[in-house]
């Protein structure tokens, strides 16, 4: 049977046209949009510990659908800095786009800026004591009294450098609106230093005593000066 490649052109175009249209329909219309992702570090040496101002975010050129592309939402997209090898002091660490995390079907072009400096520190451990915070007043009629903590001390962990200083560490707030009586809580304990954090213990227990007001004493009574009267005979 002789080939006719000219035959019903009329369906071939159609058919063209549909494959088309069907290929447009799957693959969708393609766009590039720069976008603010967040960075995280992983695989930081022991003992070592980041410190300084670290880039928690970096811009990211991508391109793909726009079905996709146009409705990336926060942390779709991310990139990973691994650490490992890392020394103390400034590390120049390039950013590869293998190293982003991204949907299907989405092509991950350029990440500005192309290099991340990264400062690491000796990390180290301190013994610190803990601070109350106590807020509000008792019932009328009543007043706060002694206040203990246990445990007292907590320990804290961090960058070397930033364990020279005076640290903070305080609790949660304890409320003594309208209370009547002894309050007990156990609450979390914080670091005034964002560079450190509390390892051990995170929570402690909080004790105030609730004593009631007691009354002023008043005036001592004049004693009486003897009377100079002497008394009548008979």
């Amino acid at each position: 049977m002789a080939w006719h490649p000219f035959r019903n052109p009329g369906l071939k175009v159609l058919a063209l046209a549909l494959g088309a249209l069907l290929w447009f329909t799957i693959t969708g219309h393609q766009i590039e949009r720069r976008i603010s992702v967040p960075v995280s570090y992983r695989n930081v040496p022991a003992p070592l510990e980041l410190t300084g101002e670290q880039t928690d975010r970096v811009t990211v050129h991508v391109r793909g659908d726009d079905t996709v592309v146009s409705t990336l939402t926060e942390g779709a997209v991310r990139v990973t800095v691994d650490l490992k090898g890392s020394q103390p002091g400034a590390n120049i660490m390039p950013l590869r786009t293998d190293t982003v995390a991204a949907p299907a079907r989405v092509e991950v072009m350029q990440i500005e800026p192309g290099t991340l400096t990264v400062m690491l520190e000796r990390a180290g451990q301190m013994i610190v004591p803990v601070s109350p915070t106590i807020e509000g007043r008792p019932a009328a009629g009543y007043v706060a009294g002694a206040i203990t903590i246990e445990p007292d001390v907590v320990t804290i962990a961090g960058p070397e450098s930033r364990l020279t200083g005076p640290i903070g560490v305080v609790t949660e707030r304890v409320l003594l609106d309208g209370r009547t009586s002894r309050v007990v809580q156990d609450v979390a304990v914080g670091v005034n230093d964002p560079q450190l954090r509390v390892n051990s213990p995170r929570t402690v227990r909080v004790t105030v005593q609730i004593d009631p007001v007691r009354p002023a004493a008043g005036p001592s009574p004049k004693p009486q000066a003897p009377s100079s009267r002497r008394p009548s005979g008979p």
